[in-house]
């Protein structure tokens, strides 16, 4: 049996706790060792916060990256809602994309979710790149009502119809930009996104909405690692998952 081939990956992430998962999905990248993953594309408005210490999350280590680990990553400031991605895609194997956000205070330049996917489908579609996995919300299209499994669901209805309701937009025009298109796609959909929750590498899916449920606070490490195995070594196809920590008893 001859061994898995090495593959080059493409991350792309804005600000907020869903592009925070995107930060982390370097790290995760990087983790894994050149033997699975040979290079990291990194494709952000504001790469600059990869070199934070902190990435508000409950991460034990410091995020600090070797000079070995530099060597791996190619770190590109772009506007990814009015360049052509097409060039800086090129060799990628599959797509981890973060962006977009549900916060509201953070501001217009950080709703770029619609318009940046719109840009990775079509450049994708151009270079044959198949797999894309992408940062979505509980409570976008069929989803909805968010998290109807606990009552932080009810929260997070009332922002998505009121002060996040942009976000929210967004959000959805990601979602609909990647189902319409003919990738073999999955729709990530965490509910929360703890700063303080301590990873453990493990996540849970939700089965039938309306069934199950998940646990309402995961680490952004884990969330990104799951986005990562689903990248390269892909278990779900076309679809959109809602994903957790352990469900609670």
């Amino acid at each position: 049996m001859q061994p898995e081939k090495s593959k080059v990956l493409a991350v792309f992430f804005s600000r907020g706790g869903l592009g925070d998962v995107g930060r982390h999905a370097v790290q995760a990248a990087l983790d894994l060792g050149p033997e699975k993953v040979s290079k990291i594309i990194v494709i952000s408005p504001d790469p600059s916060t990869l070199e934070e210490d902190q990435w508000a999350c409950g991460c034990v280590d410091v995020h600090r990256f070797t000079n070995e680990e530099r060597k791996r990553l190619e770190v590109i400031k772009k506007d990814v809602t009015k360049v052509d991605l097409t060039s800086v895609l090129r060799g990628a194997d599959a797509i981890v994309s973060c962006l977009g956000n549900r916060q509201f205070f953070l501001g217009s330049e950080t709703r770029v979710g619609k318009k940046g996917t719109e840009s990775i489908v079509k450049s994708c579609q151009e270079l044959g790149i198949e797999r894309v996995v992408a940062m979505s919300s509980v409570g976008i299209d069929d989803d909805w009502p968010p998290a109807e499994f606990h009552w932080a669901g009810n929260i997070m209805s009332c922002l998505f119809l009121t002060c996040s309701r942009r976000e929210f937009k967004d959000l959805t025009g990601v979602d609909r930009s990647i189902r319409t298109s003919d990738l073999d796609y999955l729709l990530v959909r965490p509910l929360g996104l703890g700063e303080d929750v301590v990873p453990v590498n493990q996540w849970f899916l939700q089965e039938k909405k309306g069934v199950d449920g998940v646990g309402i606070n995961m680490a952004k490490l884990d969330c990104a690692r799951f986005m990562l195995k689903e990248a390269l070594n892909p278990t779900l196809h076309c679809t959109a998952a809602v994903v957790g920590s352990k469900p609670e008893k």
